[in-house]
């Protein structure tokens, strides 16, 4: 297809459909995204910030960013689901997970608290395509299973692999060859000591029957290496199924397996986070484009990973090709076994832009590719002085607190008509500094939905004229969904 002018997207070119979390500030990510029986669904995840500050040890920001209870059970993280009809611009709640009883005290729970991951598959008891959603599960709760929603408005839990009780939460749902495949993403190392990100087992299980429940392990643990700690991304790309690895000692890992019979036969395509080692420590965000696959990075926990103290950090984006030959496109350059790599679009880690600590999500319509960032700037008035970079201080010197978030505050949205050319779609999370990640894309015969992550509601902590802080309603806290209405509707991607 030949790509004008008529196809490139500006910020101009999206409206607000979705505002202040559903018109509940909890509901922090849309997390999750598919498009289904004419309809877009989204999955929410509710009071991140909240669950962040019941972790231990809890981030030493001050004062903490949300008004939220001590208690997490006490936060309504009940986890939803919303569909979007185009026709009559309207969203309808589908689904809201219920309560159930706790595992440790009389006090009810919710059943799940967030929904990563969204994938249209027919299984081999399926009578046609149905959705599938994976589930967050709280610690008090029993584990996460999976959702399944055959007439597009009722959804029914079906078994989940056989992880281990530990295992809280599971993201990707990756469709390749007949099989839907899975990896736990998040598990806990016992009371208040959740890891969103961290799977207990670096493990991939596949299945063609989500309702049979028989699920069986496609790879070895971690790849055959203990510091792979997670498969935390996969994608299908030149007949092949790809995965990228959590690995903060020595960077992310990119394997890649024809399928076959269970378990598969795996390669390796890169190794030490592209040789830019740990600050490259996993592999955020994975799609195809014009032939090549896309790999966004990044530093776990938005770009600065306590448990490793690693970063903070920016992101880099990385091309690789069906002969495993790679580029860097935006990053840091260096000298690799390899060769030397320089970033072929100029722009060096983060677009430019220290605060980019991922890549998160990508997608292609109408000829370009979209990627989108989390920023972490909005983050800078609670964090302590003394944990931050050199180069984020002499930024505070010169530009101060305030402006720095006004003018870098907000994810940012790039699009690409060959993955070396970029335009800046929005730097300002689309006007609202809040909007600190772009969570996901997705193509449509309707348009180009782009969902963000947003935890800064239902209040917002903000300094008073007499230096006191105050927590305040945020109308622009909760996550938000965008559409740009397409110009060519017989072009889109469905991923």
């Amino acid at each position: 297809m030949t790509v004008g002018a008529e196809h490139r997207l500006s910020e101009a070119d999206f409206r607000l459909i979705c505002e202040s979390g559903f018109g509940d500030g909890w509901n922090h990510y849309a997390h999750s995204m598919a498009w289904f029986e004419g309809r877009i669904y989204v999955g929410t995840t509710r009071a991140t910030m909240a669950a962040n500050k019941w972790n231990v040890p809890r981030p030493a920001w001050h004062p903490w960013p949300v008004d939220s209870a001590e208690y997490i059970y006490d936060v309504p993280r009940q986890a939803e689901i919303w569909a979007y009809t185009p026709e009559i611009d309207q969203w309808e709640r589908l689904y809201q997970a219920p309560m159930v009883a706790s595992k440790r005290s009389s006090h009810p729970v919710p059943r799940y608290i967030g929904f990563r991951g969204m994938t249209v598959f027919q299984g081999a008891s399926d009578t046609k395509p149905c959705l599938y959603v994976s589930t967050w599960a709280p610690m008090l709760a029993e584990p996460p299973d999976v959702l399944r929603c055959e007439d597009g408005i009722t959804f029914e839990p079906v078994p989940r692999p056989p992880f281990s009780p530990a295992v809280r939460s599971f993201r990707t749902l990756q469709v390749f060859n007949g099989r839907v495949h899975t990896t736990p993403t998040s598990s806990t190392a016992g009371a208040r000591r959740a890891s969103d990100s961290l799977g207990s087992e670096a493990t991939i299980y596949a299945t063609d029957d989500l309702q049979s429940a028989d699920w069986k392990a496609a790879s070895e643990e971690g790849f055959g290496d203990p510091n792979n700690l997670t498969v935390f991304e996969m994608h299908v790309f030149d007949g092949h199924l790809y995965g990228a690895t959590v690995n903060g000692k020595n960077g992310f890992e990119l394997w890649k397996t024809r399928g076959g019979e269970l378990p598969y036969q795996w390669t390796r395509v890169l190794q030490h986070g592209a040789w830019r080692g740990p600050f490259n420590e996993v592999g955020v965000s994975l799609c195809e484009f014009n032939g090549a696959l896309y790999i966004g990075t990044g530093i776990l926990n938005g770009g600065y990973h306590r448990a490793f103290d690693l970063g903070p950090a920016a992101a880099e984006l990385i091309r690789v090709w069906p002969d495993d030959s790679w580029e860097l496109l935006m990053g840091d350059p260096r000298l690799t076994p390899d060769g030397i790599r320089y970033p072929l679009s100029g722009y060096s880690s983060g677009f430019d832009q220290l605060f980019n600590g991922y890549v998160w999500r990508m997608g292609v319509h109408q000829g370009y590719l979209y990627a989108g960032t989390f920023c972490w700037a909005n983050s800078l008035p609670y964090l302590p002085m003394q944990v931050w970079p050199e180069d984020v201080l002499a930024l505070i010197d010169r530009w101060g607190v305030d402006k720095l978030v006004r003018y870098h505050g907000g994810c940012e949205l790039w699009r690409s008509p060959d993955g070396i050319r970029w335009e800046p779609v929005t730097r300002s999370g689309f006007g609202n500094v809040y909007n600190w990640g772009v969570r996901n894309i997705q193509s449509t015969p309707h348009g180009l939905f782009v969902a963000t992550a947003n935890p800064f509601g239902p209040t917002i902590a903000q300094r008073q004229a007499n230096g006191e802080w105050e927590y305040v309603p945020n109308p622009r806290g909760g996550c938000e969904v965008w559409l740009a209405k397409d110009t060519n509707p017989s072009s889109h991607e469905t991923r």
